[in-house]
């Protein structure tokens, strides 16, 4: 029989034990709950926020009450001349920056796909543009498009060549933000296609070999295809991050000349602070993120038809 003394010993060593079997059962719930917790403070409630902000007209007055608008804002989007230009500036610059990272990307990967192991510098090298922040970017290539004093007019002139504006000059505007976007995001591309090479099976290329299949028949029917996922991905984020360029913009060009270069995350600054109507913003961005999900909902089904 137990004593008075050991009873009460072993209650509370049998509450320890049931609380550390419940605490092993539920020990992934409790190791994503601060995740889950901050993902819901940074995003769920956001966009719960701009859902609410996009139905109504705002005033920037803080003690006038929010007027329901319903539809309005999104409505406006159909007449807005300015929202059309921001989104074709936008489409310009996604469809031209991205297909040339694309190919570059993957056209530097091939090339030193078996030569990396001896160039591993040249391998930090490349990847140096992509490691620095947008704004300091912006900024390097700021200096080198300036009319005056910027390096790259001074090569011109060397050269004998006509001097340009580049960022200043409404047919070189866009040209000019798509070689900085280029220089910077090229590498992300490079680093993924190499990845995916790295991870390519032998066997096929060796029969393609005995076959006498020639290398640009083995890329063709074995590489690109083994390399579908990889670039899906590749293109997903990338055309992602460029629906959202701003840095570049901003510093380089503001949205000039012209609105030349003015893209939807610029047009969205200008409507929420610049004009004072984050109501008509929110609709915009809520329009951006449809547009997103819609892209990746593509992407993503194209990958499972691609396995």
């Amino acid at each position: 029989m137990l004593t008075p003394d050991q009873g009460t010993l072993t209650t509370p060593l049998r509450m320890g034990g049931g609380l550390e079997r419940w605490a092993e059962r539920h020990l992934r719930i409790l190791m994503l709950a601060p995740t889950v917790l901050i993902l819901l403070g940074l995003t769920i409630f956001p966009s719960l926020y701009m859902f609410y902000a996009a139905v109504h007209k705002i005033s920037p007055n803080p003690d006038l009450p929010w007027e329901f608008v319903g539809p309005d804002n999104f409505a406006r989007l159909l007449s807005d001349t300015q929202f059309h230009v921001a989104l074709w500036n936008t489409t310009v610059f996604t469809v031209v920056a991205v297909t040339t990272e694309f190919l570059l990307g993957l056209g530097l990967a091939l090339l030193l796909d078996k030569f990396i192991r001896r160039l591993a510098f040249l391998k930090t090298v490349l990847m140096i543009p992509m490691m620095l922040p947008p704004v300091a970017v912006a900024i390097t290539w700021k200096i080198i498009y300036e009319p005056q004093f910027g390096v790259l007019n001074e090569i011109m002139f060397r050269l004998g060549l006509p001097l340009q504006a580049w960022a200043g000059d409404v047919n070189l505007a866009m040209f000019s933000i798509i070689v900085a976007d280029v220089w910077q995001w090229t590498p992300f591309i490079f680093l993924l296609m190499l990845a995916g090479l790295a991870s390519l099976p032998v066997e096929p290329y060796e029969a393609a070999a005995l076959d006498g299949a020639s290398s640009w028949r083995q890329f063709w029917d074995l590489t690109l295809p083994f390399l579908k996922p990889v670039i899906a991905i590749a293109l997903l984020l990338r055309v992602m991050d460029a629906l959202r360029l701003f840095d570049l913009v901003f510093i380089l060009t503001g949205g000039g000349p012209a609105d030349r270069t003015k893209v939807l995350s610029l047009y969205i600054y200008q409507v929420a602070y610049r004009f004072a109507d984050p109501g008509y913003a929110a609709a915009i961005s809520l329009f951006v993120l449809f547009v997103t999900i819609v892209l990746s909902t593509w992407f993503m089904k194209r990958m499972r038809l691609a396995e």
